[in-house]
C-alpha cells in the first residue's frame, strides 16, 4: 500500500492561515476594546478614565471619597485670625482666641479665617442645609447637618449660595467670605464652628477626624 504524503504547499499553506487568524484576532480585539489607563488630576485627586466606542467617547471623571472633613476653603493667602478658645491652652493663647466687640471680650467658639481678598467658603463635609439667617454682628449663617450628631456652622458670609433644606457634598460652594462688625477684622471673613453631639470642638481637630468614625 502506497502512503500518501500531504504536497508541499500545503502545510505552508496551514501555517500561514493560522498565523493570519492569529493577527486578526489581535487586531479585532484591540479596536473593539479600546481602553485608556484612568489619569489621575494632580489638581483634585480626581480620576478620569476615557473609553472610546469608535463613534462615542464618553468621559468619565470619579471623584475619590473624602476620608476627613476638608478645611472649608483652597484660596492662598487666607489666614487664622482667631483661634478657638480652649480652657486647657496657657494664658497666652487663650488671649489671643479672645474675641473683642465694644469693650467686651468673648471666647472664640470657633476658628476665623480672615484674608485680603475673597474667598470662596466650601463645604466641609456632605449634609442638609438647616439653617440660613442673618446675625447682627457676624453676618450671613449657615448651618449644616452632617448627621444627629454632627453639625457644622459657617458665619461671615456674602452671596450665600444654598437654601434651607438643600443637600451639600464635600467642596460645594456654599457662599464667599464676607465681612463681620468684630473690630480689627477684615472685610473677608469667615468663622467656622463645630459641633459634636452638642459641644463645640475645635475645628481644627475636627478636619484630623475620619468620617467613619463620625458615623458612628
Amino acid at each position: 500500500m502506497k502512503k500518501r504524503k500531504l504536497k508541499g504547499f500545503v502545510l505552508p499553506s496551514i501555517y500561514g492561515l493560522v498565523v493570519f487568524c492569529l493577527f486578526a484576532t489581535v487586531y479585532f480585539l484591540n479596536n473593539s476594546l479600546n481602553f485608556t489607563a484612568p489619569e489621575l488630576n494632580q489638581n483634585d485627586n480626581s480620576v478620569t478614565v476615557n473609553v472610546d466606542n469608535q463613534e462615542n467617547s464618553d468621559i468619565y471623571v470619579v471623584s475619590p471619597v473624602p476620608e476627613k472633613p476638608i478645611i472649608p476653603f483652597t484660596k492662598d493667602g487666607v489666614t487664622i485670625s482667631k483661634s478657638f478658645y480652649n480652657f486647657e491652652d496657657d494664658a497666652e493663647k487663650q488671649q489671643n482666641s479672645l474675641i473683642y466687640y465694644e469693650n467686651t471680650y468673648m471666647q472664640n467658639t470657633g476658628v476665623l479665617y480672615s484674608s485680603d481678598e475673597s474667598f470662596d467658603v466650601l463645604a466641609s463635609v456632605d449634609g442638609t442645609v438647616k439653617d440660613v439667617k442673618e446675625d447682627e454682628i457676624l453676618g450671613s449663617v449657615v448651618t449644616v447637618e452632617y448627621n444627629s450628631n454632627v453639625t457644622v456652622i459657617y458665619y461671615s458670609l456674602s452671596d450665600v449660595k444654598v437654601t434651607t433644606g438643600m443637600n451639600v457634598k464635600t467642596n460645594d460652594i456654599i457662599g464667599t467670605s464676607g465681612a463681620n462688625k468684630l473690630e480689627n477684622e477684615k472685610q473677608n471673613c469667615l468663622l467656622f464652628e463645630v459641633y459634636i453631639n452638642g459641644n463645640l470642638v475645635n475645628p481644627i481637630d475636627f478636619f484630623e477626624m475620619k468620617l467613619e468614625d463620625l458615623n458612628k
